[in-house]
């Protein structure tokens, strides 16, 4: 019998993707595509902001992207991608610059950015930590080395893009996605923070009699979507059979959580945070004594209002 614990590390990775997707809603003011466009262009453009082990608002901006560029990296229209971009330059959140576009780094700006890196950087420090528990990333050699920060700061950035540039399949609008994260993640918030649940149903799927239903408007509630909205895309998410309704709200559908492609991409997933955790702990990041990486605190995991949240 397999005894690698994917159903408990899929449960941690997935609190890591709801508490980044919902920090991107917020980098983007309320609107998620901008919050996408934002990440992405922080992500290629993260150097200007880190100042050597300090996160801060650059003088000048070195970096950019073109809007083709975006549209390539996120898989979306062209038009669309410049539809947003204009949009975020009418609001000040990006700036045209040499020969593309970044984002603003006016003093009025900049601090909503870096909170947004700085959150970024903590919530991949508890992913490693969460992880750190049932996967062996090594241990440091010495003092953390120089560039630890932007590394840190890369991956972070990179690991946050994964819905967008990486895992696109089986849902591939963004809205969607958010909802469908929302719903895996508070089916099972009671198993994953309940260590002998969570340890109970490390490998096999939690049955669905213990998985909890979430209805539309807590839905909406977590997310700042209407709820008109809301049920339309739980509605196109029940038509695709990657969730059901039961006992007054959704579950992920039961086929997903014995489907071998899922289960692969899981095990891929983990192996690409695996691997890039580890390369931060051979530049030092202190993974025996994780507490002390965080550059704030540990951050709880995204408010879902229902029992074990």
């Amino acid at each position: 019998m397999d005894s690698f614990p994917i159903r408990r590390l899929s449960r941690l990775g997935n609190e890591g993707l709801l508490s980044s997707t919902l920090a991107v809603v917020e980098l983007g003011r309320g609107r998620y595509e901008w919050g996408v466009v934002a990440l992405l262009l922080l992500s290629r453009c993260a150097a200007d902001w880190v100042n050597g082990e300090v996160i801060e608002r650059p003088a000048g901006l070195r970096q950019s992207m073109s809007v083709r560029a975006i549209s390539q990296s996120l898989a979306a229209p062209y038009a669309s991608i410049h539809r947003y971009v204009a949009a975020m330059q009418e609001q000040g959140l990006v700036i045209a610059t040499g020969k593309g576009v970044a984002i603003n780094n006016h003093p009025a700006a900049a601090p909503a950015i870096t909170a947004f890196l700085t959150g970024a950087h903590d919530r991949f420090i508890r992913l490693a930590e969460d992880l750190a528990s049932d996967l062996d990333f090594g241990h440091p050699e010495g003092a953390p080395r120089p560039g630890l920060l932007a590394a840190t700061m890369a991956a972070a950035l990179d690991i946050a893009l994964v819905p967008y540039e990486i895992a696109h399949e089986p849902i591939t609008d963004w809205t969607s996605k958010l909802v469908w994260i929302v719903i895996i993640v508070a089916n099972v918030r009671h198993i994953t923070t309940d260590d002998a649940l969570s340890r109970a149903y490390a490998i096999e799927p939690t049955p669905d009699a213990l998985r909890m239903p979430i209805d539309v408007r807590r839905i909406a509630a977590i997310t700042g979507l209407s709820y008109g909205s809301t049920f339309r895309h739980c509605q196109k998410l029940a038509g695709l059979d990657v969730i059901k309704y039961d006992r007054g709200g959704w579950l992920l559908a039961s086929r997903q959580l014995r489907d071998s492609d899922v289960d692969g991409g899981v095990r891929a997933l983990l192996a690409y945070y695996g691997k890039r955790i580890t390369g931060l702990v051979a530049l030092g990041l202190p993974i025996d004594r994780i507490d002390g990486a965080y550059i704030g605190h540990r951050p709880p995991y995204a408010a879902i209002g229902i029992a074990g949240s």
